[in-house]
């Protein structure tokens, strides 16, 4: 079982949760599908280490000049523009997981992170912000 750290709340999964139940109650044994929204929430790894907090986004075709990270009144803010290219040139699409478009997405940051070094870097599709801890904070883990 993971590990819930209480400096980060979890009603992210909750929203993803009950919108998944309802898809599978409501919308699905009628055959039919909730339209697409305009802006697609990649998922995010959170864990923390001895030193630091690290965030993990899976973002595939974005670079890193395309993604912005920031801190606002206290929270993480990830955002950014995806854009898929579709090779297809006729007929139609029988199923598209592929998202595109832009995603916002924010995380409360612990009065434990040092603000002021938070680092970001996107590698090999993935984007992982580190979160450093203010050395009093290292000092007691």
């Amino acid at each position: 079982m993971a590990k819930h750290d209480s400096a980060f709340p979890l009603p992210t999964q909750l929203v993803q949760e009950v919108d998944r139940l309802f898809d599978e109650l409501i919308h699905r044994p009628w055959g039919f599908r909730r339209p697409a929204v305009a802006m697609w929430k990649p998922e995010i790894d959170l864990y923390e280490t001895a030193v630091a907090f690290i965030v993990e986004v899976d973002l595939p075709g974005i670079r890193e000049e395309d993604v912005e990270v920031t801190v606002d009144n206290g929270d993480l803010v990830l955002r950014g523009t995806r854009t898929v290219l579709r090779t297809a040139t006729q007929g139609n699409f029988h199923y598209q997981e592929r998202h595109s478009g832009d995603f916002s997405r924010r995380v409360r940051l612990p009065a434990s992170v040092d603000q002021t070094r938070i680092h970001a870097e996107v590698k090999h599709g993935v984007l992982r912000v580190t979160l450093p801890k203010t050395p009093r904070e290292r000092n007691v883990s």
